[in-house]
């Protein structure tokens, strides 16, 4: 089995090394990438074996780019986990086409091939998974047939800790794994030698981060919290930048609904990547588990339980955008891989059930032992199968561009030798790896400002870019908004250099905001034009890598939709600009660009129903807004204005009545505070 499990691990490297992005995908992706470029200190906790192992990925000596690299390395971590997945299933249910095609279910479901194309640090936390798992199971089977193999138990203790010091979210399975071991055998708990041994083995996982004072000392690019000081490193390897066990600081909530809301979310993820037919496989095995394996099947209960909707209710990510679905599907991967073992146990019932019936109903051997296994085997393949015909284009990331191009045009918004603040991880991090991959051919100083709050990286602008002028309390420890450095920079430097911004813009006296790509440059007030911000905006788009809005990207991901919704906000920004400048020709241009570019945003079509309605084309400025309300059935504020185009543009009484009760109604849901 140890070869097969081989054999469909090379199968599997290449079959996804196919899908594999050249480009940056989303989130927090471009700084793993360039993290394991530079050899230096990834977002908190580090990530140090992550980092370790994609610096080989990326200085393999073959010409591709940084990033295809860097996603490579996710293609071997995800076919080298399912392949532990082939080894663990066969264990347990000691059949070969079982093992066999729960692994290729799982391999080609949405989401597990999807990240088998683009990097993060999921992808190592469950292999290491994988690995303890395996080791667990052995080390349990061991105890079961009383030839105890202490070993498989101590392994599994060390890659649990590599998984935890990895990624904290690997706490979870603790529970999960004291239950197994304590049912498996309760005078563990006795053996303080054991158990010393046992902890010894955990705390081997924490090595890894012994990298972490060697890379922050050789001031990478990429160097979170610059952790050379105990202090600092304490900080990195806790997440004090975001809120030690919480997802981020800004994705806590309190509130029940949106916690619930995770958790219907996450079963129907479950329903549409495994289809109809996996569920009932699903149940089906964890039925079988319950009656003839119990303690195994809360084990994997309490795994699957608190891996997922536990966590998700947790963690409550505000799911109101494509971004936040697009982080949130990532934490749906380790879950996913522990319902498989249910999955495998289906399978096992069907292929038992399917042989039986065969042996019963066919008298005469018309084939032999060995035939009839491999066709009744054979047969489970058929649902892999289709999975792959049905997923592949929504997996393929073989041409996805649209990474790359939010870097390099967040840079063509800003010109040569300018100083350029951003926000936002996507924005930030894949605009950071385009700067730092092509050397930064325009000399544009680049500043992360959600990040100046922090003085490590305060000190990081300071080497990087020596050119600037920096206001006198710049390097003080304290901490502070990072808006007053951006403040203190602005107006240090605003003699010295142009200045952009992808986000916060701030009042400056006598100066002005000018929407310019996707960002915003500071003008004195007095020399802003008309003619200047159509100027700018047409030299920019025309630089742009994504300038074709009418184009199709293919099978739309949620960070491919939320990157295009980068784009749509900052056409949105400009046409707003346009209409307040009274240039309604160059604004519908540009609305033409967003209606192409999302047609299901209602904000390009509410803007059109306003130049119609001021205009007096009243059968036009109906159509917008209607489409507008089609979107966002929820707004009130279209349905009121609907009811005065239909009561005082165009006479109809009935449909302005009709409209005036859908705005009343929609209303007093919000009055009542009935808000979904």
């Amino acid at each position: 089995m140890g070869f097969t499990g081989f054999l469909l691990f090379l199968f599997l490297s290449i079959i996804y090394s196919l899908g594999v992005s050249s480009s940056v995908y989303g989130g927090d992706s471009g700084d793993i990438i360039l993290a394991s470029w530079f050899g230096g200190v990834a977002h908190p906790p580090g990530y140090p074996l992550n980092t370790m192992i994609g610096w080989v990925f990326t200085h393999l000596p073959y010409s591709a780019s940084v990033a295809f690299k860097a996603n490579l390395m996710a293609a071997f971590l995800m076919a080298a986990s399912i392949s532990l997945l082939f080894l663990i299933v066969e264990k347990l249910t000691k059949n070969f086409f079982v093992s066999l095609s729960v692994s290729l279910i799982l391999a080609f479901t949405p989401l597990f091939w999807l990240y088998a194309h683009i990097i993060e640090v999921f992808q190592l936390n469950i292999l290491l998974v994988a690995i303890s798992f395996y080791f667990l199971v052995s080390w349990r089977q061991s105890v079961l047939i009383k030839k105890v193999n202490g070993i498989h138990l101590k392994l599994a203790f060390l890659f649990i800790g590599f998984a935890f010091f990895h990624h904290q979210t690997s706490v979870l399975l603790f529970p999960a794994y004291a239950f197994l071991i304590f049912k498996t055998d309760k005078k563990i708990i006795k053996n303080r030698k054991l158990i010393a041994s046992l902890v010894g083995f955990f705390t081997l996982g924490f090595l890894p981060y012994l990298f972490i004072p060697f890379a922050a000392l050789r001031k990478t690019p990429i160097n979170w919290d610059d952790p050379v000081s105990l202090s600092n490193f304490i900080r990195l390897i806790t997440r004090g930048d975001y809120g030690t066990f919480l997802a981020a600081i800004h994705t806590a909530g309190s509130e029940l609904k949106p916690r619930l809301i995770q958790l219907v979310d996450f079963f129907l993820f479950v329903k549409s990547d495994f289809s109809i037919a996996g569920i009932i496989l699903l149940a089906i095995g964890a039925a079988y588990t319950l009656l003839k394996e119990r303690i195994f099947f809360y084990f994997v209960l309490i795994l699957a339980f608190l891996t997922g909707p536990f966590f998700l209710f947790y963690a409550s990510f505000p799911l109101v955008n494509d971004f936040y679905f697009g982080l949130w599907e990532r934490f749906a991967l380790l879950p996913y891989f522990m319902l498989s073992i249910y999955l495998g146990f289906g399978l096992r019932v069907i292929y038992n059930l399917t042989t039986d019936l065969y042996t019963k109903s066919i008298k005469t051997r018309l084939l032999s032992k060995n035939s009839r296994n491999l066709l009744i085997g054979g047969l489970l393949l058929f649902f892999p199968l289709y999975l792959v015909t049905v997923n592949y284009p929504k997996a393929d990331l073989s041409k996805f561009s649209i990474g790359d191009w939010l870097g390099y045009d967040t840079l063509a918004s800003a010109e040569p030798n300018s100083i350029l603040f951003i926000y936002n991880d996507t924005v930030t991090f894949n605009s950071q790896y385009i700067y730092y991959s092509q050397n930064n051919p325009d000399n544009i100083k680049l500043i992360l400002a959600g990040r100046l709050r922090n003085l490590e990286y305060r000190k990081q602008v300071v080497r990087s870019f020596a050119d600037l002028k920096y206001p006198d309390d710049f390097l003080e420890s304290s901490e502070a908004d990072g808006s007053k450095y951006i403040i203190e920079l602005i107006h240090s430097n605003i003699d010295l250099y142009p200045i952009y911004s992808t986000d916060y813009l701030p009042q400056i006296n006598g100066y002005k905001w000018m929407t310019v790509g996707l960002a915003s440059k500071l003008v004195k007030s007095d020399s802003y034009s008309k003619d200047m911000l159509i100027g700018e905006n047409i030299s920019v788009y025309n630089e742009f890598k994504y300038k074709d809005f009418k184009s199709s990207l293919g099978y739309k991901h949620y960070i491919t939709s939320h990157i295009q919704g980068n784009y749509y906000n900052s056409l949105i920004k400009l046409i707003d600009e346009l209409l307040e400048n009274g240039q309604e020709d160059e604004a519908n241009i540009y609305l033409d660009k967003a209606t192409s570019l999302l047609p299901e945003a209602k904000g390009a079509y509410v803007r059109l129903g306003n130049i119609y309605f001021k205009n007096e084309k009243c059968a036009e400025a109906k159509d917008n807004f209607e489409k507008a309300l089609s979107i966002d059935k929820r707004d009130w504020r279209l349905a009121e204005i609907l009811s005065d185009i239909y009561g005082k543009c165009l006479n109809d009484g009935v449909n302005a009545k009709k409209y005036f009760d859908v705005a009343k109604e929609l209303k007093e849901k919000i009055d009542s505070g009935d808000k979904i």
